[in-house]
């Protein structure tokens, strides 16, 4: 009767797995590895300054295929010393159909962009010729205030009565 009413159970995250979840709060990632080292797992929506997708070679080679390129997401986000990139594995989203909350908080989203991206992945994962970023939105930045140069005006001087005719 549950399973009618709420729907199946979502299948339990594996101890190394990762969860991804996004929200009316922002966008959260979590793993037990990110639990473990305390790590942050949240971001709130004005934390996140881009979104995109990077095609890239793996950090750690495969030890029967060797090298390999890896497609992975990644949102920019505001961090304590600047920009930060999460990456998380590209299984977690499909182009075609995105979190409507996701879509909501990234006006302009610029789904063509990361499907280029998406295409040179789908080559294959010894494409190296196709490693990119491409970014399918970026907040806008703020405009900086433009300063105006004060510049001293001199007091007009009197007219000496010797110099005045």
């Amino acid at each position: 009767m549950k399973k009618m009413f709420v729907g199946p159970e979502p299948p339990p995250v594996e101890p190394d797995g990762e969860a991804i979840h996004f929200d009316e709060d922002g966008f959260t990632r979590s793993s037990h590895l990110i639990r473990t080292m305390g790590w942050r797992q949240s971001w709130r929506w004005d934390e996140i300054t881009a979104f995109g997708f990077a095609f890239s070679p793996a950090m750690f080679p495969d030890p029967w295929f060797g090298d390999y390129m890896e497609s992975q997401w990644f949102f920019t986000v505001k961090g304590e010393t600047g920009p930060e990139n999460i990456y998380f594995d590209v299984e977690w989203l499909d182009i075609d159909s995105l979190p409507p909350v996701l879509l909501e908080h990234m006006p302009g989203l610029d789904l063509e962009v990361l499907r280029r991206g998406l295409a040179a992945a789908a080559v294959g994962f010894h494409n190296y010729e196709g490693a990119g970023r491409w970014i399918g939105w970026q907040r806008a930045k703020p405009r900086k205030r433009s300063r105006t140069a004060k510049v001293p005006t001199r007091p007009k001087a009197a007219k000496r009565p010797s110099q005045a005719k």
